[in-house]
């Protein structure tokens, strides 16, 4: 039986295949990030412009520069992670370092008699996302298993490995889990079956654990131009080019009184490019008050994302079986677009001393979707989204003091409401879906707290900032349509530590 399924996972064809909603979901949001003095106002400038980080947010800030800017900007961040699964804690932990932005503006003055005062061109660089780091959660299993899940995935149509249907697995529609799981011999494997006839588990698990390892982000490239109309009225617009590099790692394991029962390992390895455009406007109503109001849309991002999965797994007996020892790559790709965003903005300056910004984001994540799959599993895919996606809220404020001398002491706060429907989880039986993994997270509001300072002279500055975010979510390791009930979730808590450092130099 295991030289017949070793053919038959040899013939596997690497093709066009579909992604699953948890894949794609992190690259839809952006972290805050920018330069220090940005990052310090929880990222609220979207009616006080001059800033290199605002060609990202509402590009007409741009055109608020009456001197050229160049910045540099650097991070280091410290995660803690607390997951608690069925009574049992682990904790995770660990140190990030990046280059969070640099950019330059080039301010053209045009003239003083006409209406165009300034036509301004900024280019900058900006890590979105930063993915990299550790994760791990441990527990007594109470019951539960992700054999259920591989039990499932067999009863359904595509997955009649008693007649070793190759012609079933051409198309790479649904995952092939089963099939390695059988190579591995969980079960009873000369009738593919996972439990006995009564229901009960044939390997019935006392423990288990999972643990990942992830690197890379999104980064983006932004283009902008920027005008300033009478000191008045500013617009602008930014081209951003965006790059995908992110990979994740994960081994999970079921044990019992003996030792492992098995263990399956899955690498992703994620890249492509996307692009959007960014349109804003800032507005000063009144000549002699200093009161702003900005808005601001961001199309969709259209992505172009290519997908790499390995897989290993070791069975009871001792089996083992590694699909990148046996050159067999699972790639897909696919082409999907990530929702519009808009954005309200004020902003108020007392004289010199004080400027206060808020900003209201929205974006509908139910209406992001895939654009190249077939028609059948385009509609599911999507539906998918729509279904267990919803709009998220983002409030941003900030406050700068200038206390003289060059220095300026300056806080914020950010917040963002869930992107994820209550109860969403991974459909990986009626969604076309070729990962082997089967985790997933539903992650819940996230804040942030930020405080910063810096000094400016005539020509250098330096800024700092100080970032304390968090966010809860719910993790599980696979999710079982059969079941009555969900399986129990792993309560995740993280707070990060951020320090950035900027540079820049004002000619």
């Amino acid at each position: 039986m295991k030289r017949l399924l070793y053919i038959l996972i040899s013939f596997l064809p690497l093709g066009m295949g579909a992604q699953n909603m948890y894949e794609i979901a992190p690259l839809m949001q952006n972290e805050l990030t920018g330069t220090s003095r940005y990052i310090s106002m929880g990222g609220s400038m979207g009616a006080l412009g001059a800033d290199v980080s605002v060609m990202g947010s509402n590009p007409a800030g741009i055109g608020l520069y009456r001197s050229s800017d160049f910045a540099i900007t650097g991070s280091l961040g410290f995660y803690n992670t607390n997951a608690v699964y069925n009574g049992n804690a682990t904790k995770s932990k660990g140190t990030v370092f990046d280059v969070e932005n640099f950019g330059a503006v080039l301010a053209n003055k045009v003239n003083n008699a006409g209406s165009l005062k300034f036509l301004n061109f900024g280019i900058g660089y900006r890590r979105t996302n930063n993915f990299s780091g550790e994760f791990a959660m441990a527990g007594p299993s109470d019951g539960y298993s992700q054999q259920y899940a591989i039990r499932d995935l067999y009863d359904q149509k595509p997955f009649e490995l008693k007649g070793l249907d190759y012609t079933a697995y051409e198309n790479f529609q649904y995952s092939w889990l089963p099939l390695l799981a059988t190579y591995a011999n969980i079960g009873d494997a000369d009738d593919n079956l996972i439990t006995r006839p009564d229901g009960s588990l044939i390997y019935e698990p006392t423990d288990v654990e999972y643990t990942s390892e992830k690197r890379g982000g999104t980064m983006e490239v932004d283009f902008n131009f920027a005008a300033n109309i009478n000191d008045r009225f500013y617009f602008g617009a930014t081209l951003s080019l965006v790059n995908v590099d992110y990979s994740v790692n994960s081994v999970y394991y079921e044990y019992d009184e003996e030792g492992t029962i098995y263990s399956i390992g899955n690498s992703n390895k994620m890249e492509g490019t996307g692009c959007n455009i960014k349109l804003g406007a800032i507005l000063r109503p009144f000549k002699y008050f200093p009161f702003k109001l900005g808005v601001a849309v961001h199309t969709p991002t259209w992505y172009n994302i290519r997908n790499l999965y390995y897989a290993d797994i070791e069975g009871p007996f001792g089996d083992y079986y590694n699909t990148k020892d046996k050159e067999l790559v699972l790639e897909t790709r696919s082409r999907f677009f990530t929702p519009w965003r808009f954005i309200a903005s004020a902003s108020y300056t007392f004289d010199a001393i004080m400027a206060f910004n808020v900003d209201y984001e929205f974006a509908d994540y139910s209406s992001a979707g895939y654009t190249s799959l077939d028609a059948g599993s385009k509609s599911v895919q999507n539906e998918e989204i729509s279904l267990n996606l919803r709009g998220q809220h983002n409030i941003r404020a900030g406050v700068e003091f200038n206390v003289g001398a060059g220095i300026s002491l300056r806080a914020g706060y950010n917040y963002s409401t869930a992107m994820f429907n209550g109860g969403a989880y991974k459909d990986m039986i009626t969604v076309p879906c070729t990962t082997t993994s089967t985790e997933y997270e539903n992650i819940f509001e996230t804040e942030a707290v930020t405080l910063g300072g810096g000094y400016r002279g005539k020509v250098f500055y330096f800024d700092m900032a100080y970032v304390l975010s968090s966010r809860k979510s719910d993790f599980y390791t696979y999710y079982d349509p059969s079941s009555e009930e969900p399986s129990p979730a792993a309560s995740v808590d993280q707070t990060n530590h951020t320090i950035t450092a900027t540079f820049g130099l004002r000619f």
